[in-house]
C-alpha cells in the first residue's frame, strides 16, 4: 500500500495531511499551520521518533473536519514536520474512518454506540 493524502479542515482552513495508521496518536500538524490555525497552547508533551530520538512537542487542539465529518481533536505541534498535518489512528477512529487495506483510500466505517 502507498502513502494516503487526504485534505482536512483545521479551524476552517485547509491543509492535506498524511494518514499514518502506524501513528498511535491522534493528529500531529508542523508550526507552520498551528500559527495560521491560531492554535491555543495549552500543554506540552513529548515524542518518541522512529529513530530513538526523543523530540518536544506543544499541545493543542481545534475544531477539524475530514470528508465532511467534523469533531473535537487534540493535536500536537511538531517543529520541522515534513508535512502540513499527520493522522493518526486515533482521530480517524474518532471521526469513524478506518483505511481500506486494498485501496489504501479512507473509507467512512461509521461510529458505534455500544
Amino acid at each position: 500500500m502507498g502513502l494516503t493524502f487526504v485534505d482536512i479542515e483545521i479551524n476552517g482552513r485547509r491543509y492535506r495531511a498524511l494518514v499514518d495508521t502506524g501513528y498511535n496518536g491522534r493528529l500531529l500538524v508542523n508550526e507552520e499551520v498551528a500559527r495560521e490555525a491560531q492554535l491555543p497552547r495549552v500543554g506540552e508533551g513529548e515524542r518518541a521518533l522512529a529513530d530513538g530520538r526523543r523530540i518536544k512537542t506543544w499541545i493543542s487542539y481545534a475544531r477539524v473536519k475530514l470528508m465532511g465529518e467534523e469533531g473535537i481533536a487534540m493535536i500536537e505541534v511538531i517543529e520541522g514536520l515534513p508535512v502540513d498535518a499527520l493522522v493518526g489512528a486515533i482521530t480517524l477512529e474518532e471521526l469513524g474512518f478506518i483505511v481500506n487495506p486494498r485501496t489504501g483510500a479512507i473509507e467512512r466505517a461509521g461510529l458505534l454506540a455500544v
